[in-house]
């Protein structure tokens, strides 16, 4: 009994020592093929880390604390692990989920018992290189992913438990919201305070809607390869949104072959913000929600492409097509205090009978009418129930007298 004692303590005595040993030893960077097969190897001790048990085996030549002659052959463990970790570390099975190796009892599947190059005796130098020993297609992505997520470039352990969680796959954080905020502390201040708030924020899978959270070939970690084509696989219906109907895009889209610019671009996020905003829709700058609205030059997102001139010079040879010789008539319809907004007159999405992305069909309050455009080569004409057929013409102007 007192030799049992006396070698506990010896145990505990090398323990305490070997592991403030190892908790200050400084991490090197090793040129080893195998420590620097794509992941950051920095985990490498700069001398050999040894087991405390396997530590006072060697001193005492006495292996006992950990094997036994069992069945006739030395060196068989005392029992089972994990139990025989269990001895001197707490139990790593105790949470909700449990990494496979930990559940298996497989300690040594990511941990030699004995001695290693590396920190917590661990059988790669960084956690990825463990980590994808099993998960080989997890190391295959991370290999040929153009753009990976930094904590996963880092190390798998930023966002996992390798031994167990209250969350699936072992997350430290529930993985479809809550741990993307825990590092998008920006993210999580925007969403809390943005009047309209994107949908796809509380639908089942949250930022997994449109985010792979390890990486993607798409910047962003986008799961598709444009904006569009992620804003589509959900807007090809029609969704309501904050108590008003959204257009079947996907729909309206096909059926309005002419795009805007940005939808040309494949980026619906060049004019909205994709989690949210306090603008109508999302946009990224205001843009007024009305048929008429006093004009302001800072109440238009447009602005951000095209040249406020094209409607604040009142004449213009330039800035414009849609003149009555040098009369800007954008400026004649907008710029006043009772002024025409563009979507009065523009679809901004796409459109398919006029040029210009000029609307079939425009409303005012409950009335659906039609602007009736026609174009010449050098000006147009259009009669909405606005006013009677009015022309106009860049190079010889028009006296309309109605």
């Amino acid at each position: 009994m007192f030799k049992y004692i006396n070698k506990s303590i010896v145990a505990m005595a090398v323990v305490g020592g070997l592991m403030a040993a190892v908790m200050a030893a400084p991490v090197v960077k090793s040129t080893s093929p195998a420590a620097t097969d794509g992941f950051e190897p920095n985990l490498k001790s700069t001398k050999k880390v040894v087991h405390p048990p396997y530590a006072m085996a060697k001193a005492e030549k006495d292996c006992s604390f950990c094997h036994t002659e069992k069945d006739g052959k030395s060196g068989a463990l005392k029992m089972d692990t994990p139990e025989l970790c269990n001895q001197c570390h707490e139990a790593k099975d105790t949470k909700k989920f449990v990494h496979g190796p930990v559940a298996a009892g497989a300690c040594t599947a990511c941990h030699n018992p004995h001695e290693s190059d590396n920190m917590k005796l661990l059988r790669f130098p960084n956690i990825n290189q463990l980590c994808t020993s099993c998960h080989m297609d997890k190391g295959d992505f991370l290999k040929n992913t153009k753009h990976i997520h930094p904590p996963v470039q880092d190390q798998c352990i930023n966002c996992h438990d390798a031994h167990t969680e209250n969350f699936k796959f072992q997350l430290k954080a529930d993985g479809n919201k809550d741990l993307c905020l825990m590092c998008h502390v920006e993210k999580k201040e925007h969403l809390a305070s943005v009047t309209h708030k994107h949908g796809a924020l509380d639908r089942p899978k949250k930022c997994l809607e449109c985010h792979n959270p390890h990486g993607s070939n798409t910047p962003k970690m986008l799961i598709k390869e444009t904006s569009k084509d992620l804003c589509l696989s959900c807007h090809n219906d029609t969704l309501t949104q904050q108590g008003s109907k959204l257009v079947d895009m996907d729909k309206h889209l096909k059926d309005n072959p002419d795009h805007h610019g940005p939808i040309l671009w494949g980026d619906c996020a060049a004019c909205h913000n994709p989690h949210g905003s306090d603008n109508l829709r999302m946009l990224k700058k205001p843009f007024p929600e009305s048929f008429y609205s006093s004009f302001d030059e800072k109440n238009y997102i447009c602005f951000e492409c095209h040249e406020p001139a094209k409607i604040m010079d009142a004449n213009t040879t330039t800035a414009t097509n849609f003149r009555n010789g040098s009369k800007n008539m954008h400026f004649v319809h907008v710029d006043k205090e009772k002024g025409r907004t563009c979507r009065a007159c523009h679809d901004f999405h796409g459109t398919k009978e006029y040029p210009h992305h000029l609307r079939t069909k425009t409303t005012f309050g409950a009335i659906n009418f039609p602007i009736r455009y026609i174009e010449t080569p050098t000006g147009g004409s259009c009669a909405p129930a606005c006013h009677a057929r009015r022309h106009y013409d860049r190079e010889k102007p028009i006296m309309n007298l109605k």
